[in-house]
């Protein structure tokens, strides 16, 4: 997506949680909208390595382990494979890729506009969005009230 020539309403610094929601919040209330976002994928911390990797990682482990320690208590039969490190990356990376693409989605469907861009404040209205592709910085201005 690229913003060049459009107003914009509202500008969003960050696609995490907080990010996400004011941005559709005020995309579905009419205004027009930007988002800033630094890193290569939407959601910040929270999808990409905070809490949906850790919690992912965690009920993995524990399903694992359930069935085992089952057989520890003489209860149960123990899986047929052994579980290695690369089997829970893939379910984490398999839960983070999706909620990346939901999130984007999301944005998309309701007109957010993205910027793959670190953006800086310049004065109490205006921004300077640095994209990290080498494309040169630009220059955002909210509407004046």
């Amino acid at each position: 997506m690229n913003g060049q020539g459009s107003a914009l309403d509202l500008f969003v610094i960050g696609s995490g949680p907080a990010g996400q929601r004011a941005a559709i919040q005020a995309a579905k209330m009419g205004k027009r909208v930007g988002l800033a976002e630094m890193s290569s994928a939407v959601g910040g911390v929270c999808i990409n390595t905070g809490t949906i990797p850790s919690k992912t990682l965690r009920e993995a482990i524990l399903q694992v382990a359930g069935p085992r320690t089952q057989v520890l208590a003489g209860a149960g039969v123990s899986p047929a494979r052994r579980v290695t490190i690369g089997d829970f990356r893939r379910r984490v990376n398999q839960v983070v890729e999706n909620e990346i693409e939901v999130a984007r989605h999301q944005l998309q469907r309701n007109g957010v506009e993205l910027f793959w861009a670190r953006a800086v404040f310049t004065g109490p209205r205006s921004l300077r969005l640095e994209p990290g592709d080498g494309d040169p910085p630009q220059a955002v201005e909210a509407p004046a009230s």
